[in-house]
């Protein structure tokens, strides 16, 4: 955190507070955000001493608003959270825009999870109270999640909701944050459309962001705002370097990264060097690109800007490997995947839980009218929602399924393992719940699909997965590791009942009728068990299950080995 300014005495008493915070919010106006932040950090001591709630919260909001403008999100969270407790126990339309900058300050640092809750909540409460505005920055911030979701389609439709109402409003920062965003989306779109090779769609994509980008860029001009015109022009560099305007966008992009020095928007410097980067790739100058994405990345790596991080190890990877540089691409590549699955742990349940099923917004928010409907009205858009949120949890469930489960066998895959698995040892205890892990490999696998063929051992392994679904509880993880290797987590199961559970499974492979699935074929199983001692990670007793499962292969096949209890 900055230090506070300490070349002026820190008055006391509420009416000090007051002051402190009207210059950090005349500092938020005019893009000066290291100023603002020393003086909502005096606003905030001197309102604690006074333990006045009110201005607690506003002091902790204009703290919040700067941190996130300078790219220090997980310290806006912070702030936020303070706030948010706070305009909850008053009541007001505050409350909703703290809410909206928490959902945003979360989305930047991959916890999608939180930013749907805070977005939802703000929706909720502004269409309750009926604040237009706020209901406006909610909807705009929805749009935001779900294209960090993978959904541009949608969240332009969510912004485009957000620009009209604004427009209506006469708001020119709520407009301006709309066409911000949505030339943002519009960008993931044409890659999104890109992608899938299809070109008509990836050059109306676009055009779109270039015309959202031209005003977003002429307003802030209009407007002043400092932070607004770099992050607009940050945006509209990379449209122009996508259409091969190359000249335009880099005296664009150069300019952005002098202004955002020049005010301190950290985030925003960043992200342009990177986009700088793209552009020089794009024109094939990759010893120019490469030293300027290794110059941001030496930066990035002492900061919490994961989103960033990652988009440069994947740019740094492309242009290696258009240079030839072989092992340098593959460690790009390396690190680029690994904060890739660290990132999609993260956002695996802000997936399972999309909260947005009470927003009917297309017709309840731009009618103008929701004060004069009557019962009937009310009853027809319950259906209409409950409908829609049938189709949000299919939809939810799908993006779950992609992200935790094994697309053969319906099992949990890898990533679910490295998710649950050390929650699952963090409850367990030898006493009170005793937890085995067991290690499933079929026998001679690779004979079946010699013999047989792939498509027969695909049959064979999801057959497999639905004796193991079958044979075990709910409660416990059944995941597949990779090829032919399964794990089991029996929760709250002793040993000797480990053994009678894992004998079962192995019995009813044995067991099945094989040979309508193939004449001829058969199928065995081999496991090694473990049981979790005090003390014990989940990787030591994988690594024990492990070695009494080559015990098993050793000792003949289609057998259980366990440790000694």
């Amino acid at each position: 955190m900055s230090e506070p300014a300490t070349s002026l005495p820190v008055p006391a008493g509420p009416s000090a507070a007051r002051e402190l915070i009207a210059r950090s919010e005349a500092a938020h106006t005019s893009g000066e955000h290291l100023e603002g932040v020393a003086l909502a950090e005096q606003a905030v001591a001197i309102a604690l001493q006074a333990d006045d709630a009110a201005l607690i919260a506003q002091a902790h909001s204009q703290l919040a608003a700067h941190r996130w403008r300078l790219g220090q999100f997980e310290l806006a969270v912070r702030a936020g959270r303070v706030a948010a407790a706070r305009w909850q126990a008053l009541g007001g339309e505050q409350e909703c825009d703290t809410l909206c900058l928490l959902a945003i300050s979360y989305s930047e640092l991959g916890l999608q999870d939180e930013a749907l809750k805070a977005a939802t909540a703000a929706f909720d409460k502004a269409r309750e109270h009926r604040y237009d505005t706020q209901t406006v920055r909610a909807l705009n911030r929805i749009g935001v999640c779900f294209d960090r979701l993978g959904d541009p389609a949608q969240s332009e439709k969510f912004l485009l909701q957000s620009l009209g109402r604004a427009r209506e409003l006469a708001d020119p920062n709520d407009v301006l944050g709309a066409l911000n965003n949505l030339m943002a989306t519009t960008i993931s779109a044409f890659y999104h459309h890109r992608q899938r090779d299809e070109p008509e769609q990836a050059a109306s994509a676009l055009q779109r962001a270039r015309q959202y980008g031209r005003q977003a860029v002429s307003l802030a001009r209009r407007h002043g705002d400092a932070y607004r015109l770099a992050v607009t022009q940050g945006n509209l560099g990379e449209v122009l370097g996508l259409a091969g305007e190359y000249d335009e966008s880099h005296r664009v992009l150069r300019d952005t990264v002098t202004q955002a020095q020049q005010h301190g928007y950290r985030a925003v410097e960043l992200r342009t060097r990177h986009n700088i980067g793209e552009v020089l790739i794009q024109q094939g100058r990759f010893d120019e690109a490469i030293a300027t994405l290794r110059d941001t990345l030496t930066e990035l790596d002492h900061s919490d800007q994961e989103t960033t991080r990652m988009r440069v190890h994947s740019a740094l990877y492309r242009a290696y490997k258009a240079a030839r540089e072989f092992e340098a691409a593959l460690l790009h590549c390396e690190a680029y995947h690994a904060l890739e699955l660290h990132r999609a742990a993260l956002q695996s349940h802000a997936q399972a839980r999309l909260m947005v099923n009470r927003m009917d917004v297309e017709n309840a928010l731009l009618d103008g009218e929701r004060a004069r409907l009557d019962a009937e009205l009310q009853r027809l858009r319950s259906r209409e929602l409950e409908a829609e949120k049938l189709q949000l949890e299919a939809r939810t469930a799908e993006l779950q399924r992609d992200t935790l489960e094994d697309q053969l066998t319906r099992l949990g895959n890898r990533r679910r393992i490295d998710e649950e698995l050390p929650r699952i040892f963090a409850r367990a205890d030898p006493a009170a719940h005793p937890l085995c892990l067991a290690i499933a490999d079929l026998d001679h696998f690779k004979d079946v699909n010699d013999r047989f063929g792939h498509g027969v051992g695909d049959n064979v392994l999801r057959a497999v997965a639905q004796i193991f679904r079958i044979k075990t509880r709910p409660s416990d993880l059944i995941a597949r590791m990779g090829g032919e290797e399964f794990l089991f987590a029996l929760v709250d199961t002793p040993l000797p009942v480990a053994q009678d559970i894992c004998e079962r499974l192995r019995a009813a492979v044995e067991a099945h009728p094989w040979n309508e699935v193939a004449p001829g074929l058969r199928v065995t199983i081999s496991l090694g068990l473990c049981h979790a001692a005090a003390n014990d990670t989940h990787r030591s007793v994988i690594d024990c299950a492990d070695a009494r499962l080559y015990d098993a292969k050793r000792n003949g096949r289609n057998r259980v080995e366990s440790s000694p209890a």
